[in-house]
Formats: C-alpha cells, structure tokens, sequence
C-alpha cells in the first residue's frame, strides 16, 4: 500500500481518509481500506451526504411517532 500523502481526516480508533502517492484516495474504515480515483471519491461523498440526510429525515419521521405516542399514552 502506499504511504498517506495528506490525511484529510482522522477518527482515532475509527478510520480515516487520505491521499497518497498513487493519486487515489482512501477511506480507511477499521480494517477495511477502499481506494477512490478522485471522481469516484467525490461520488462517494455525494452517496454519504445524502445518505445522511434522508436518515435524519428518517429519524426526524420516529420520533414524531414516538412523540405522537406519548401524548395517546398520556
């Protein structure tokens, strides 16, 4: 494997993502490492963000539930 050229971020004891000689970027993710050409890493980005958001509006939909739940209950 190639040696980290810039770290780009770092979450001890989780993972971390980095770029290196070979010009792909890697996300380090405990012992799973996937290399990224550059626009492939941005795709990936982009699948996280909105993973992200859709899942907070998930969780946002839940507790709206739950909240409806507790006022039936009370």
């Amino acid at each position: 494997m190639d040696q980290p050229k810039n770290v780009l971020a770092d979450r001890p004891d989780f993972g971390r993502v980095y770029d290196c000689e070979c010009g792909s970027i890697h996300v380090q993710v405990g012992p799973i490492n996937v290399a990224f050409s550059v626009n492939g890493y941005m795709e990936f980005v982009d699948l996280i963000n909105t993973s992200a958001a859709n899942f907070e509006t998930v969780l946002q939909r839940v507790r709206q539930g739950e909240d409806a739940e507790d006022e039936t209950a009370a």
